[in-house]
């Protein structure tokens, strides 16, 4: 951009050097001729609406969440490039038409791009006008929760955009499901750091840490992408995000995917060498665990299986296959049928091959996984999706 006041003083030394004198007339036409430099003011704030981005960090992190929306009154292309995690888009003009979408029981959080975005106040008026009474503005929006250390989420345009259309800043994309499943089929373009391997891997990461590092695994049922970005933000990272909807959403979307299948490779299945096939039927699953003829293993986080996990399940960390597989392997059963679970099927597979990988094993005929997204209530019943 050009720096007007070091202009106009240059047209005058010009002037000067030339001999000859710059009239005032050519000095005020001059003036006139730059363009006014104009600051946005920040948008005036109500006491009464104003939530701050510690508050809405704390919310966030507590129960209270569940009587929170977070909305976010942009346009939707500013939504899809990075988003705070769970808000909804519902950009400022489309508001009252929406209205319906949202529970007037609850606080709605309006947010936009910043303290010089007027779109969540002008939301917030809107949606009050419309007898919502819990109103609440985040003035800071999405700027703020960046600013303060946490990652965004984005969307599926803007991930197709960058991997389709390419562009000369860089990025990475990162696969955070275990490798075997990123050698299955993964998203063009995409790098594979597991998560459970982020440690050892994450020399893979860019040196420079302004670079955008955009995670995702097996959908929004999974949580190895979240849990990476969280360890990219401690490392130093500053323009961290997760695409939630992750492969399963690409591959719906009929984009193209790399991988072993997506070039017709086909894995010798373990049934062929007198085994039983790595991943186990849905229906097959739901007969062995209602007569109690298999011992279900539960791979992911302890959080994940205190709060709710199949009845008779043993617990071992699917990391722990890894940095403890002597140990691990130990404690699973010599023999019978063994099914390993997490929530999407990528914990599972990760750990499977890492048990096939351990010689000492020797059930190893007699293990699978289930390759299916499980939803577990606190008392032991299940959904297969």
């Amino acid at each position: 951009m050009m720096n007007w006041g070091k202009w106009l003083t240059g047209l005058l030394a010009v002037a000067l050097l030339a001999g000859c004198a710059a009239t005032k007339t050519q000095v005020e036409q001059a003036a006139a001729a730059a363009p006014a430099i104009v600051e946005k003011k920040a948008v005036p704030q109500d006491p009464a609406l104003a939530i701050s981005t510690a508050e809405v960090m704390q919310l966030l992190a507590s129960a209270e969440a569940a009587n929170y929306v977070l909305v976010d009154a942009r346009p939707e292309v500013k939504f899809n490039e990075g988003h705070v995690p769970g808000a909804l888009s519902i950009p400022k003009p489309m508001l009252e038409q929406n209205l319906g979408k949202l529970p007037k029981e609850k606080t709605i959080v309006f947010y936009c791009g910043g303290l010089h975005c007027d779109l969540s106040p002008q939301s917030a008026e809107i949606a009050m006008k419309n007898g919502f009474e819990k109103v609440k503005v985040w003035y800071e929006g999405e700027p703020g929760w960046a600013k303060a250390g946490n990652y965004l989420e984005v969307e599926l345009p803007y991930i197709e955009k960058l991997v389709t259309k390419g562009g000369t800043e860089p990025f990475l994309l990162v696969d955070s499901r275990p490798a075997v499943k990123h050698s299955q089929s993964f998203i063009p373009r995409s790098v594979s750091i597991p998560k459970a391997e982020f440690e050892l891997k994450k020399g893979l990461l860019p040196a420079d840490k302004s670079i955008p590092v955009i995670f995702y695994c097996g959908g929004t049922k999974c949580n190895l992408s979240h849990e990476s970005a969280e360890l990219a933000l401690k490392l130093g990272y500053a323009n961290v995000s997760v695409f939630a909807a992750g492969e399963p959403a690409w591959k719906e979307a009929g984009l193209p995917m790399w991988g072993d299948q997506a070039s017709g490779v086909v894995a010798k299945p373990k049934a062929a060498a007198g085994g039983l096939p790595e991943s186990i039927a849905v229906d097959e699953f739901k007969k062995l665990i209602a007569e109690g003829k298999v011992q279900a293993v539960d791979v992911r986080s302890a959080e994940d299986f205190a709060a709710g996990h199949l009845l008779g399940a043993i617990h071992i960390y699917d990391e722990d296959f890894i940095f403890k597989a002597k140990e691990s392997v130990a404690k699973l059963p010599k023999d019978g049928r063994v099914v390993m679970y997490c929530s999407t099927g990528g914990r599972a597979g990760g750990a499977y091959y890492a048990v096939l990988g351990e010689s000492d094993y020797v059930n190893k005929q007699n293990l699978q996984y289930l390759d299916k997204t499980i939803i577990i209530n606190p008392d032991g019943g299940f959904v297969i999706e």
